[in-house]
């Protein structure tokens, strides 16, 4: 069996790249480490819009893209074709190499679900070690949802294009602040392939200003929806704006073919975990930091 490694190159590298993700999913299912909106929402709201080109791919001889490793910053992402797991080693090391090659970092991070138990050996023995930072991963099948109640003086509804991109930021740079979050970032994220205008929904206040909101991306191959992000402005807290948003993107979701949905949160974000468990979202799995010191 011939494996070729090679840097990603173009558009359909990274559709290429989408499929496997599509393709891990369908062979493992949650928790994932990363979808095609999750892909999509790293690559369009980061620093340097170019970043995503650094990354490699790993082919078999189909030419069927088997492992994808992303450095960035001091962090990685990296995904393996559950036939090729045993490629991962080598994908951590060139990671590894690229990040000590910058010389910016003195620790380099991975992550790993606590499920996978075979990824974990694999950074152990690697030399990582468990670190102290994670994410909670929230599940959810979509059969159940209640019947809408309407809110009193604030209307539900989807980002209608450029009238909308300036109060929508806004309403992300107050609920996630400090935040880096730009117009231009979130028009970067309307124009990516998984993007559907019809899933970028708002609570819009009586005086027009966007009060919450929640982005959902839609897996259509495996009928599976991702919340990122979800928030609410801080004027507009404690009235159950972000509770009904999300119920409108469940809904939105299985209207359009949608099984299941999942979404991240942070342990400490009491409110946050507290919206997701009310909301109908099981606590399946915890997505932990591995580090390993470059020093």
């Amino acid at each position: 069996m011939t494996i070729e490694s090679r840097q990603l190159e173009n558009e359909d590298d990274y559709q290429a790249v989408r499929q496997l993700l599509q393709r891990i999913f369908a062979t493992d299912g949650p928790p994932d480490n990363g979808t095609v909106g999750d892909l999509d929402w790293w690559r369009f709201t980061g620093e340097d819009p170019e970043a995503i080109w650094t990354s490699r791919i790993w082919l078999d001889e189909s030419g069927t893209v088997v492992g994808f490793a992303w450095p960035s910053g001091d962090r990685l992402d990296h995904f393996s074709d559950p036939a090729y797991r045993n490629l991962e080693p080598e994908m951590v090391a060139w990671a590894e190499a690229q990040i000590r090659a910058s010389g910016k970092h003195s620790s380099m991070t991975a992550f790993a679900n606590d499920s996978h138990g075979w990824r974990q050996e694999q950074l152990q023995a690697l030399g990582f070690e468990r670190g102290d930072d994670a994410f909670r991963y929230w599940y959810r099948q979509l059969d159940d949802l209640p019947v809408p109640t309407p809110l009193s003086d604030y209307v539900i509804r989807n980002v209608r294009g450029e009238e909308d991109v300036a109060a929508r930021v806004a309403a992300h740079r107050d609920a996630f602040a400090p935040s880096k979050m730009t117009e231009a970032k979130h028009r970067a994220v309307m124009a990516s392939p998984t993007y559907r205008p019809e899933l970028d929904l708002i609570v819009e206040a009586p005086d027009r200003s966007v009060a919450a909101y929640c982005l959902v991306w839609l897996d259509g191959a495996n009928a599976h929806g991702v919340f990122e992000p979800v928030g609410c402005h801080s004027a507009h807290r404690q009235r159950g704006l972000t509770k009904a948003v999300v119920y409108e993107g469940m809904r939105r979701l299985r209207d359009l073919g949608a099984a299941t949905a999942s979404v991240v949160s942070n342990p400490s974000e009491v409110a946050a975990n507290r919206l997701y468990a009310s909301v109908g979202f099981t606590d399946l799995d915890m997505n932990r930091h591995w580090v390993i010191s470059l020093t």
